[in-house]
């Protein structure tokens, strides 16, 4: 399943490095006016419809300001890229999930299913217990992530959804982190002031 938009008229400029960036963790600090989380939704719908295996965690600190953040702008980002009709959307549970028929290597059909899921890290134990059905659970975007303010409950939920990558799947492991610019906290201290190779900002 493919989108056919053109992307260079979908995505806002100067995104182009964060767009392809493949680093472990990718973070994107920025005001309101930065188009930082749109982009972001738009990644998220156009990758995860690109690799069918792939499977999303998206996390806030309070669960309950996820359906009015990172869901309408995921529901904003489908409709931007045309393919809200593919997705089912439901608020109880908050989850995204796309169906679609592929053959196996059999060439019999079966209905793979991917879901974008989110929690809270108010509730720590409902991450690092996830799961998903099918594929992988390899990508996981922390909006306003300054507001974490615990580093190793950080490092708790990017430690539970890493698994293995099936070979041949074009699959990466990566964690967004998205905000507006903060505080003194950890994330400038391991992010920004002593970045390692895996890290793009």
């Amino acid at each position: 399943m493919v989108v056919t938009k053109n992307l260079s008229k979908v995505v806002g400029k100067n995104y182009d490095c964060y767009w392809t960036c493949r680093n472990l963790f990718r973070i994107c600090k920025g005001s309101r006016a930065s188009k930082k989380s749109k982009t972001t939704a738009l990644w998220y719908i156009y990758h995860m419809m690109k690799y069918p295996q792939a499977n999303t965690l998206v996390v806030r600190k309070v669960e309950r300001t996820l359906k009015d953040s990172c869901y309408t702008d995921l529901l904003w980002a489908m409709d931007r890229l045309g393919v809200r009709n593919k997705w089912k959307c439901t608020v109880n549970p908050l989850e995204m999930r796309l169906e679609r028929k592929m053959k196996d290597a059999d060439g019999r059909l079966y209905t793979n299913v991917q879901k974008i899921l989110f929690r809270g890290m108010d509730d720590p134990q409902k991450i690092t217990s996830i799961a998903v059905e099918q594929g992988v659970l390899c990508w996981g975007w922390f909006e306003e992530a300054y507001q974490i303010t615990d580093e190793s409950l950080f490092n708790m939920v990017t430690m539970s959804i890493r698994g293995d990558i099936p070979e041949g799947s074009g699959l990466f492991f990566q964690y967004t982190l998205t905000f507006n610019p903060w505080r003194e906290n950890w994330i400038k201290k391991r992010f920004f002031d002593n970045p390692k190779e895996d890290v793009f900002t």
